[in-house]
């Protein structure tokens, strides 16, 4: 599990004082981009810039359950739970940061597909197959 930190600032909220529901859906993307690179070992950077590949979200999900507000810490806690051949499944539970066993605030899920960024290739802005590479650094994680 990847664990992403999150401490809210006022512009994620909305005027009742509490993080404004799509911002979690960004908050999920900030921890996909850090699980590429702390957990995978492959700068999210270097994903879109050096081999023109992109992931964006084709499905996203969220349940809640108790709101978080401003200045509050949390962890976005994220795991990879498939794997399609142009696609990546992830999980995720947001709970107060630095407390494993706080009630989880919410839930929420993300398919993201592989997109090529490159114009010069004929699947510019299509979906691709996942590169070799890297299906054999997420399958073992898989699950997880």
């Amino acid at each position: 599990m990847h664990v992403h930190r999150v401490r809210v600032g006022f512009g994620d909220c909305d005027p009742a004082g509490i993080v404004y529901f799509p911002r979690f859906f960004h908050f999920f993307h900030e921890a996909m981009e850090t699980w590429f690179d702390e957990v995978l070992g492959l700068p999210y950077a270097e994903m879109i810039r050096g081999r023109g590949l992109g992931f964006p979200a084709v499905h996203t999900e969220a349940d809640f359950a108790i709101p978080c507000a401003f200045g509050d810490e949390i962890a976005v806690e994220q795991r990879v739970v498939g794997l399609g051949r142009t696609s990546i499944r992830f999980a995720y539970r947001v709970r107060t940061h630095g407390d494993p066993q706080s009630p989880v605030r919410l839930t929420g899920a993300t398919v993201s597909v592989v997109m090529d960024l490159d114009p010069r290739r004929p699947t510019f802005r299509r979906p691709v197959e996942l590169p070799a590479d890297l299906r054999a650094r997420i399958e073992p994680l898989v699950g997880a």
